[in-house]
C-alpha cells in the first residue's frame, strides 16, 4: 500500500471544509428524520381523530334525536358513544373535556332551528383565573363566554339555525383556550387536563321567530 496516498486521503478528510461537509450532511439527515417523524405523528393523530369522530357520527345517525331530548354523560351512559375526540374518561356524574377542542356528534331533524340548553362549568383556579369557552356547530361559532373564579358556570340556551344543520348531521365543538391540570395548578390531586365539565345536554325545538 502506498503510504503517501493514504496520508493524502487522510489529510483531505481532516481538512476543515471536509469536516464541515460531513457535519452538514449529518445535520441534514437528522433534520430529515425529525421532519418525517413529526409529519407521520401529526397525520397519524389526525387520522385517529377523524376515525373517532366518524364512529361517533355513525352512532348519532343510527340513533337520530327527536327533540325535546336530554343527553347524559355520566359513566355508563349510552350517550357517551356520541363523543368525538378531546374528552377525558367519564366520571360518575359527568365528564371533563381534555383538549383545546372536544367534539360531540348529533343527528337531528333537518329543516328547523334547534335550541341547546347548556349547563356547563369550566376549570378555573387562583393560578388559572380565567378561561374562554367557545361553542361551534359545524365550524360556525354559536357563542363565546369568559369564565372566571367565582363565575365559571355557563347556563345558556343557544340557537342552532336550520341552515347550519343541513341534512341533520351536527358536529358540536367545545373550544377551551387553556385546559389545565389541578395538580399543576396546585389545587388538587387530579393530574388530568380539564377544560369544561358537562353532565347533561338538552336539545329542544326552537320557537318560531
Amino acid at each position: 500500500m502506498d503510504t503517501r496516498q493514504v496520508d493524502h486521503d487522510l489529510g483531505l478528510w481532516q481538512s476543515p471544509w471536509r469536516r464541515w461537509l460531513l457535519l452538514a450532511s449529518m445535520l441534514v439527515l437528522g433534520s430529515g428524520y425529525i421532519a418525517a417523524f413529526v409529519f407521520f405523528r401529526t397525520h397519524s393523530e389526525d387520522f385517529v381523530a377523524r376515525q373517532i369522530d366518524a364512529r361517533a357520527l355513525d352512532y348519532a345517525c343510527a340513533n337520530r334525536l327527536s327533540p325535546p331530548a336530554e343527553l347524559r354523560f355520566a359513566s355508563g351512559s349510552a350517550d357517551l358513544a356520541l363523543l368525538g375526540t378531546g374528552w377525558n374518561q367519564a366520571d360518575t356524574d359527568g365528564l371533563w373535556s381534555r383538549d383545546a377542542d372536544a367534539s360531540l356528534m348529533l343527528c337531528a331533524p333537518a329543516g328547523r332551528d334547534l335550541l341547546l340548553d347548556l349547563r356547563l362549568h369550566s376549570f378555573v383556579a387562583r393560578r388559572h383565573p380565567a378561561v374562554d369557552v367557545t361553542l361551534l356547530a359545524n365550524g360556525t361559532m354559536l357563542g363565546q363566554w369568559r369564565t372566571r373564579v367565582g363565575q365559571n358556570r355557563i347556563d345558556e340556551q343557544v340557537r342552532i339555525p336550520a341552515t347550519l344543520i343541513g341534512d341533520g348531521r351536527i358536529k358540536l365543538t367545545f373550544r377551551v383556550d387553556t385546559p389545565a391540570s389541578p395538580r399543576v395548578m396546585r389545587t388538587g390531586p387530579d393530574m388530568r387536563r380539564l377544560g369544561i365539565f358537562v353532565s347533561q345536554l338538552k336539545i329542544l325545538p326552537a320557537p318560531e321567530r
